[in-house]
């Protein structure tokens, strides 16, 4: 990564603080402290001995650092805007090209120099939490350094007791370890948590992202969902129960009792985790509807059902299934049909709202506990729409 002057590049690296996540949640939830200009040059001088411990020459480069720890998920995404932040107001206005120092940047009455630099708090923590550093100097020396990290940091990357102290008490964090890292080994640990969890083409599609791969990259995840990344987002097809029940994944699935709506909530449950994981990390998941192909905008989608609804089908029926929440929302009126699915976590909010506005009071709202659907045509149905449907108990309720 070449400075604007190309004379002398950047190596980033992180130092990986793991905490006690226990702390950033419930009534008396703490985060983080950043650190005013003071604190970063203190912190900055504590790492600064330990780095030139680990990588003899590293003294005739600068050392870049901010005073903030953030989550994994603000620092691993594309264009990496947190070291691009650092490193540009580190530079600022100098034109005089490399000169070997330690830039520390903190706040100024409690805000950091970039917005891009502040800390996300919509950004739910996790125990690790990384403080991100850049080496700067010429390009040989940058090189050289950069393969003894791949190394050095692995065998021998834990930060002195008394750096680790320092931290806990200037981060207000309690810092179980602390040691420095590469990107690469980052992202590395990236991978064995997601396939842990069983999300390795979650990973295979960060990775591209991260890595800036312009060639597309199609992925297939746990229950059979087909993810392309390209274009600078990940792109993959909405499957409305009815879809899914007939034409895609669940179509094999035998209809009785509750398989299609337990296997439809496995299927809701991936891919609102990787909606969720992408947009964490900055990426964008984008929905196109396999009927026609077309781009799904909005934060909800609504699908015309081909059924009839009974009279005495109820106005407005929510689907769900275990702690999955809504999974869908279908609406009758006369000799009409429409589902509504969030495609978005505010899309929730806003089919309530819309539905509000269009529907008059005194309508007949079912909320079943389940996903109901009838097993001769394995589509969604309203509640009370026919015998042949896959339901529990369902408590109904005229507004």
């Amino acid at each position: 990564m070449s400075d604007r002057g190309g004379e002398s590049t950047f190596h980033r690296v992180v130092v990986a603080v793991e905490t006690d996540a226990a702390r950033y949640y419930g009534p008396e939830a703490t985060r983080p402290r950043m650190l005013n200009s003071a604190q970063a040059e203190q912190l900055l001088a504590h790492l600064a001995t330990d780095i030139r411990a680990l990588l003899p020459g590293v003294e005739e480069c600068s050392l870049i650092a901010a005073g903030a720890l953030y989550d994994q998920t603000q620092l691993l995404r594309p264009g990496f805007p947190v070291f691009e932040a650092l490193e540009a107001v580190a530079s600022g206005d100098d034109k005089a090209g490399f000169r070997p120092a330690l830039v520390s940047v903190g706040t100024r009455e409690g805000r950091m120099p970039d917005p891009a630099l502040e800390p996300r708090t919509d950004i739910p923590l996790s125990m690790l939490l990384l403080l991100p550093l850049t080496m700067h100097g010429p390009a040989g020396a940058i090189s050289s350094l950069g393969q003894a990290t791949e190394y050095r940091f692995l065998e021998e990357g834990q930060v002195s007791a008394h750096t680790a102290n320092w931290l806990q008490s200037a981060f207000g964090v309690s810092v179980t370890h602390a040691r420095f890292m590469t990107l690469t080994d980052l992202n590395a640990l990236l991978r064995i948590q997601l396939d842990h969890f069983g999300f390795l083409p979650l990973w295979e599609l960060l990775d591209a992202a991260l890595s800036g791969r312009s060639e597309p990259l199609t992925v297939t995840s746990a229950c059979g969902q087909v993810l392309e990344w390209r274009d600078g987002a990940v792109h993959t097809a909405f499957e409305t129960f009815d879809h899914w029940a007939t034409q895609g994944l669940g179509k094999s699935l035998p209809a009785p009792r509750q398989a299609l709506a337990g296997g439809y909530s496995d299927w809701t449950r991936e891919i609102r985790q990787y909606a969720s994981t992408l947009k964490a990390h900055g990426l964008e998941l984008r929905f196109f509807d396999p009927d026609g192909g077309a781009e799904l905008t909005g934060t909800f989608f609504v699908q015309r059902s081909t059924e009839q609804p009974d009279k005495s089908a109820a106005a407005i029926t929510e689907h769900s299934f275990g702690d999955m929440g809504t999974i869908a929302i279908t609406a009758t009126a006369q000799v009409r049909i429409d589902h509504y699915y969030p495609l978005q976590p505010r899309g929730l909010n806003d089919i309530h709202a819309l539905l509000r506005e269009r529907a008059p009071s005194g309508l007949s709202l079912a909320f079943p506990g389940t996903i109901l659907y009838s097993e001769r045509t394995r589509k969604l149905i309203p509640d009370g729409s026919g015998q042949d449907s896959a339901w529990c108990d369902r408590p109904r309720i005229d507004a």
